[in-house]
């Protein structure tokens, strides 16, 4: 399987319209898009909570020795309260801007609505790589579905591995709690070779897979030849497919999780 390929870089043209066409969008369907804001500022607290949920004793083990479930349960909670807190006050804030009866400005308010976009990007690029690694999937099944090799990743995957790449937003999406590469490659290598009949995915595998230096490579097959994972490719349901307990538990295996981290798919 080729190296991926991205040519897509965003730069600060791209940004600055963006923030303009933005503006412009507030100022015209304000109601409308208070209301998406309310609903951004939900998600955002989820995603914050789901994330110190999973990290919550990494970062806790960096102020106390002997960090306690009940601190990341606090942790988690505290977090997401500020979080939707900081979308309710910056939107009243930034909302005033557009309205004939004008607020003063102030130094919360400001802070606030900065904040607020920060987190609004933060949640736009989760999503934007969740998204990614679902479309890299299908794009695996087709391509051997049809024998054939499409003209390109897709653009969402280009797109997502320039913002990995960018200066400006690699420490976000170093943040996605939803990121986890070699899952996403071992997804990419299922619906690949359960795509493929019994000749195509034994020669898939002795080509590609035998001497990946995973752990007991053989697994591979087992995977391929699962009726419960083939029917989840053959049905296109690759969401499902990503989250599968079957390849957390091949994930599991000594080192075999850190090999496929760093495996470049073709």
């Amino acid at each position: 399987m080729p190296f991926f390929d991205s040519s897509f870089s965003p730069g600060i043209p791209v940004i600055v319209v963006g923030l303009v066409l933005a503006f412009v969008a507030f100022s015209l369907f304000k109601g409308v898009i208070k209301l998406l804001l309310l609903l951004a500022a939900a998600v955002s607290a989820i995603i914050v909570w789901i994330f110190l949920q999973k990290n919550g004793f990494t970062f806790l083990s960096f102020v106390t020795g002997n960090p306690q479930p009940w601190m990341v349960q606090v942790c988690s909670w505290g977090a997401a309260v500020f979080v939707f807190a900081i979308f309710f006050h910056g939107m009243s804030w930034f909302s005033q801007l557009f309205s004939w009866h004008r607020g003063g400005a102030s130094t919360g308010g400001i802070l606030t609505t900065g904040l607020m976009c920060l987190l609004l990007f933060w949640v736009a690029m989760v999503g934007v790589s969740y998204y990614s690694d679902v479309s890299l999937i299908s794009h695996y099944h087709d391509r051997a579905s049809s024998q054939a090799t499409p003209a390109q990743i897709p653009w969402v995957s280009r797109f997502s591995k320039a913002l990995h790449e960018s200066s400006l937003t690699s420490w976000l999406a170093g943040l996605n709690p939803m990121d986890d590469p070699a899952q996403t490659k071992l997804a990419c290598i299922v619906a690949y070779g359960c795509s493929l009949d019994e000749a195509g995915l034994t020669q898939f595998y002795k080509t590609c897979l035998e001497r990946s230096g995973v752990p007991q490579p053989s697994r591979f097959l087992d995977l391929f030849r699962d009726k419960g994972l083939r029917t989840l490719v053959e049905e296109g349901r690759f969401v499902t497919l990503l989250e599968n307990e079957h390849l957390k538990t091949f994930l599991q295996r000594l080192n075999t999780q850190e090999i496929l981290g760093k495996m470049q798919l073709q």
